[in-house]
């Protein structure tokens, strides 16, 4: 009886030692799986920061590169903005030298130019009498433009040129014309004719009388009647009423020439 009752004791003994052991043994166990699910977690959460940072690191390397590329494409255009400022240095010092120039030159044609309109008003005073208020008046115009500060001087040097040329041209020229002139206080109808600067001669409308231009006196002198129907041919060709032919005219001879 008392084997029987040691017996169950030592049972239960063992049973209650096997309990205790496997909840010893569990313990443990469940501790680690909890430390390895953190350690899975955080290791998930790292490589989730890693990644954000690798891409964060990505976008920044491109945007370096851009930056560097910027940069050399403003050094590239800095360089060329240095060369065009240089060269318009260049420029502007050449063209104050011009200016200079052009100063220095002004200063001997203006005068240059005061004398050539004096010679040409002379010239025209001088000449026969042909044309002679407009020709007056050009020259009036060459002095009035010679005060304006608004023409240039290369203008004003055209302008007096252009003048001579107009003179030059006078001295190649037949012509033939209708007018007023002035005998014994009366105005009197005739047809004028111009043989260049060699003779001017007019007739009267009838063709019975005429006169021509004596440079000496400065006056007109009757045309004698020999040349009367010479010089009305003169004056129908140069009107291209009549044929050309050869004609004759009077040419005063100047004094300096006798």
């Amino acid at each position: 009886m008392k084997k029987q009752v040691l017996f169950k004791k030592t049972a239960v003994a063992l049973l209650a030692s096997a309990v205790m052991g496997s909840t010893i043994a569990a313990g443990p166990f469940n501790s680690s799986m909890t430390v390895e699910k953190r350690i899975d977690k955080k290791a998930a959460s790292t490589q989730v920061s890693v990644d954000r940072l690798a891409e964060q690191t990505t976008d920044l390397a491109l945007e370096y590169r851009n930056t560097l590329q910027q940069v050399d494409s403003l050094r590239i255009y800095n360089t060329q903005l240095e060369r065009q400022i240089a060269s318009q240095e260049k420029q502007i010092a050449e063209s104050s030298k011009e200016m200079e120039t052009i100063d220095e030159t002004e200063k001997g044609v203006l005068p240059l130019m005061d004398e050539m309109i004096k010679t040409l008003d002379e010239f025209v005073q001088l000449d026969i009498p042909f044309n002679i208020e407009k020709r007056q008046e050009r020259v009036q115009n060459l002095y009035a433009l010679m005060d304006s500060a608004e023409v240039t001087v290369s203008e004003k040097y055209r302008k007096i040129l252009e003048a001579y040329q107009i003179e030059m041209q006078y001295g190649n020229a037949v012509s033939a014309s209708t007018g007023n002139i002035d005998k014994d206080g009366e105005a009197l109808t005739v047809d004028f004719l111009r043989v260049g600067r060699l003779s001017y001669v007019y007739l009267t409308v009838d063709g019975e009388s005429g006169a021509y231009w004596d440079k000496n006196s400065g006056t007109w002198q009757p045309l004698p009647k020999e040349y009367l129907d010479s010089v009305s041919s003169a004056i129908n060709m140069a009107k291209g009423v009549a044929t050309q032919e050869l004609f004759k005219v009077p040419v005063p001879v100047t004094e300096a020439a006798q």
